[in-house]
């Protein structure tokens, strides 16, 4: 288990995504797909000059987005048959160093559960999910620096970031494919998950994340749409 900060304030709110796509049916079993968005806020505010050298303080916020895809059937077996601490919700929290309380993960679970008993979701190979979670902690996490999923929120292009990385879409590699990711130049794995973007050129993730941080203008990198 990673070590998550001291939590002083969690909020927490999930709700289902009514989103599907073409290549969801390839999917050999039931998906919980979860786009998680943690915003870490510095409890040890920051001093910062302007232009006339005056200093205010500052809260330092550091924004991490990722998504997950869990076994929904795994997820519903670990509800029933174990506490909802153990369950794999706790696994992707942890990895992405949120800290985790009892009501955190009972907010998510719960809207897992109420989507399983949507009537409209009962024939969907994929549930999708969204969960934004405000963390105030005593240190910021260890996230590495210039770490592709994660969006610093002073930023100037803060939000065209953000709008770049909702347009990303998940892909699975169902067959060898010919073409390379432009930005590495390396192959994709048979049955990996790579990213597409509205204008359906595919990337490894972490590749056309890093690329869209980088660039002021946020566009494909084969055809140059813009993205946000």
């Amino acid at each position: 288990m990673s070590s998550a900060p001291i939590c002083y304030l969690t909020s927490c709110k999930a709700w289902d995504v009514d989103l599907q796509f073409p290549e969801d049916h390839l999917w050999p079993s039931k998906i919980l797909d979860i786009n998680v968005k943690a915003t870490f806020i510095a409890s040890q505010k920051t001093e910062r000059e302007d232009e006339e050298g005056k200093k205010s303080a500052m809260a330092r916020i550091i924004v991490q987005q990722e998504s997950h895809k869990l076994r929904l059937e795994q997820l519903l077996n670990d509800v029933v048959t174990k506490d909802w601490n153990d369950t794999n919700i706790y696994d992707v929290l942890d990895s992405m160093q949120i800290p985790i309380g009892r009501s955190t993960v009972d907010e998510i679970v719960g809207c897992a559960l109420g989507m399983v008993a949507k009537e409209s979701y009962k024939n969907r190979k994929v549930l999708r999910m969204r969960v934004e979670i405000e963390v105030l902690v005593d240190e910021q996490p260890n996230l590495a620096e210039g770490d592709a999923y994660c969006i610093d929120a002073e930023a100037d292009d803060f939000w065209e970031t953000a709008e770049a990385f909702r347009k990303l879409r998940k892909v699975v590699v169902e067959e060898p494919l010919e073409n390379l990711c432009s930005i590495c130049l390396v192959g994709f794995l048979e049955g990996s998950e790579i990213s597409a973007t509205p204008c359906s050129h595919v990337f490894h993730d972490r590749c056309i994340r890093a690329w869209l941080k980088k660039c002021s203008k946020k566009f494909c990198p084969n055809c140059v749409t813009i993205l946000a």
